[in-house]
């Protein structure tokens, strides 16, 4: 097994102390998906359901991980709602979310959300995605969640 040497903690003291964190460019590539999911998924269990439903097949190693949700009726799907209500691809009565996507499933897992006809056989649909969270949030107006420490 090869080792890695980390930018971070070149001191050696720090070694010691600290637990090894990998640098940037050796964590794995992810893109972020903004989706709309049905009515009838009013919690992140439902979702999360849903998901392993739909892309059970095509997860080996890494997750497609559920990162915001805010279920149909929630005062910020209703913002977002508003927000896409000028854009073609708005849909009325849906809840709003963004998943984490590894690289590698991007392309196999935006084929099958890209759909017209994806939100009701998969229960999701999807409306943007890009490299960066922040981009997605801006897009889809929605808040950054508070952090849990």
């Amino acid at each position: 097994m090869a080792v890695m040497t980390l930018k971070s903690l070149e001191g050696e003291g720090f070694r010691e102390r600290m637990a090894k964190r990998l640098s940037k460019a050796l964590r794995g590539k992810r893109r972020w998906l903004g989706v709309a999911f049905t009515s009838d998924l009013q919690t992140r269990k439902d979702v999360n359901t849903s998901i392993e439903a739909a892309f059970g097949h095509l997860v080996e190693a890494k997750p497609i991980r559920l990162m915001d949700f805010h279920a149909h009726g929630s005062e910020q799907a209703v913002e977002t709602e508003q927000h896409l209500s000028g854009d073609q691809e708005a849909v009325a009565g849906v809840g709003y979310g963004i998943l984490e996507v590894p690289h590698e499933l991007y392309e196999a897992v935006r084929s099958l959300v890209n759909s017209p006809e994806a939100l009701n056989d998969l229960s999701l649909m999807s409306l943007t995605s890009s490299g960066k969270i922040r981009l997605v949030r801006e897009r889809l107006a929605l808040e950054r969640p508070p952090r849990r420490r």
